[in-house]
């Protein structure tokens, strides 16, 4: 008998996906790599509102004569810099929550079930504006709140894997012959985790960047750079210059359609029950 042998392929999505979030990436390295990322835009009040393709200006001004294209690119590594920044913290912090709560360890079972019950009853974002309320607006406060609201869903896939993993055969036989718990996440654990988490972390980064974003557009930003705060001050002149709100709208839609598409792609193919 012959066994037909399945092998993985990379779908559209992805190539799609990946083509676009690269087109971002180079955007974003070449100008970190050519003006740093302390850089801000100059302000030509002169110069505000210029359409695109006029004086210079390939993507025209801002209502405050800046560059909108330089604004974008410093926006631009603001919004992925946090996004990563707050993506990577809450999935440290979701993966580690999610073992201990999958290994019995009671209090932080409880205080996890809470905490995720809590946060998935109401909208994120409406938590978000709460504690925004209340911490005020700075990039620690808009961190660690987008952290609180980003973690729990982290923990919850962590925790399923776990408890799936805990059941196998050769796990339960490594732990009778005494293999330390440490040494047991890190070898068999961890790598069975990072399948699942990996699709969720990318999804979970276009999450943010929206969440970010709609903070900025209601004025509980961290940065004038945000490319919520951006729009938020562009609907003031929405009927002189549209091309502010159009241009921010359609890389902003780029950026996370991008991610979305190669979420969806990256889950298909690491998918174990795909048959091709």
């Amino acid at each position: 008998m012959s066994s037909k042998k399945h092998t993985r392929k990379i779908n559209k999505e992805i190539i799609i996906g990946g083509a676009i979030l690269s087109l971002y990436i180079l955007w974003a390295f070449g100008w970190l790599m050519t003006n740093g990322g302390s850089y801000i835009p100059e302000s030509i009040i002169s110069h505000e509102l210029f359409s695109p393709f006029s004086h210079d200006y390939i993507l025209g001004t801002d209502i405050n004569g800046r560059s909108l294209f330089k604004v974008l690119s410093v926006g631009l590594i603001y919004t992925v810099g946090i996004s990563l920044l707050i993506s990577i913290s809450s999935c440290v912090i979701g993966i580690v929550i999610g073992y201990l709560s999958a290994i019995r360890i009671k209090f932080i079972s409880e205080i996890m079930d809470m905490l995720t019950n809590l946060i998935f009853i109401f909208p994120s974002i409406l938590l978000a504006i709460l504690v925004m309320s209340f911490s005020g607006q700075s990039f620690s406060g808009l961190v660690l709140c987008l952290i609180f609201t980003s973690w729990p869903g982290y923990a919850r896939i962590a925790r399923g894997e776990t408890m799936r993993v805990l059941n196998l055969g050769y796990v339960e036989s490594a732990r009778a012959i005494g293999v330390g718990e440490f040494r047991l996440f890190y070898k068999s654990i961890l790598p069975s985790i990072i399948p699942v988490i990996s699709i969720h972390f990318v999804l979970g980064i276009s999450g943010v960047i929206i969440s970010e974003a709609s903070l900025g557009f209601l004025g509980l930003g961290a940065s004038e750079y945000s490319w919520g705060a951006i729009l938020a001050m562009a609907k003031l002149v929405l009927l002189e210059a549209p091309h502010v709100v159009i241009v921010t709208s359609l890389l902003m839609t780029g950026l996370i359609i991008s991610l979305n598409l190669f979420s969806d792609g990256l889950r298909d193919y690491l998918d174990p029950k795909l048959k091709n």
